[in-house]
C-alpha cells in the first residue's frame, strides 16, 4: 500500500504534487496539512494532530485523531506511525520542507523511522526529492531532476558506488565531514546509488 502524508509547510506548486497522486493512495493529513488536501480536492482517509495550527476540523472528515499539544512527537511523525500501522510499504510526504528548520530536520529524521519499519519513503517538493537508504542500492530516473547528492548520516560510508552520473565512484569511502558527493549530475536515463555499509540521504534536485 502507498500512503501520502501532507505536512504543514507551504506547497508552491499544487499541479506538481497532483502529478504524483494516485486514486488508491491512503492519504493522511498532519494538522494544517489538511489545507493542502483541500486545495487538491482530496478527502483524506485520516487527519491527525494537536490542531494548534489548523484550528477547527472542517465538517465531512470522518477519521480524526486529536493529539495533546504537549507530546513527545511531531504531528508528521505521528502520521508516519499511522502509515506504518496501516501497512504502508511506500510513503510520499509533501509539505515537509519549510521555513522552520527544526521541523524540516525532524521530518527528514522521520524518513529513518519509516525505513527502519521497512517503508521506503520520499520527501518531495517542487525542487527536491529526499530519500534515505541504508546498506542498499537504489536507482533514480533522470526525469526526477538534474543534480544528485549523497549525504552521509553515519560518519563514514563504505562501499559507495555511483553510476550514471558525471562523477562516478566505485567502492569508495565517504565521510560526513566532507562534501565530495554533493551536487553530482545525472547523465544517464538511470543513475544508480549503492551503499554497502551505512545510512545516507539521497537528494535529487532540480533548479
Amino acid at each position: 500500500m502507498r500512503c501520502v502524508i501532507f505536512s504543514g509547510a507551504d506547497i508552491d506548486e499544487y499541479k506538481f504534487v497532483a502529478s504524483y497522486l494516485r486514486g488508491d493512495d491512503f492519504v493522511i493529513c498532519a494538522d494544517s496539512g489538511l489545507r493542502h488536501a483541500e486545495r487538491l480536492n482530496i478527502t483524506p482517509d485520516l487527519v491527525i494532530g494537536d490542531f494548534d495550527s489548523l484550528g477547527k476540523i472542517p465538517d465531512g472528515i470522518e477519521s480524526v485523531i486529536t493529539l495533546p499539544c504537549e507530546k513527545d512527537v511531531t504531528d508528521t511523525y505521528a502520521a508516519a506511525e499511522k502509515a506504518v500501522e496501516s501497512g504502508a510499504t511506500e510513503v510520499l510526504i509533501f509539505g515537509a520542507v519549510g521555513t522552520r528548520l527544526d521541523h524540516t530536520f525532524g521530518n527528514i529524521a522521520t524518513l529513518e523511522y519509516l525505513r527502519e519499519n521497512n517503508v521506503f519513503a520520499h520527501i518531495i517538493d517542487s525542487h527536491n526529492e529526499i530519500m534515505l537508504i541504508k546498506n542498499e542500492k537504489v536507482t533514480v530516473n533522470k526525469d526526477k531532476g538534474t543534480f544528485l547528492s549523497l549525504i552521509p548520516l553515519d560518519y563514514e560510508l563504505s562501499g559507495v558506488t555511483l553510476s550514471g552520473v558525471k562523477y562516478p565512484l566505485e567502492n569508495a569511502r565517504i565521510f560526513r565531514s566532507k562534501t565530495l558527493t554533493i551536487s553530482n549530475e545525472i547523465t544517464a536515463d538511470l543513475a544508480e546509488i549503492s551503499v554497502k555499509n551505512g545510512s545516507a540521504l539521497v537528494i535529487v534536485s532540480r533548479d
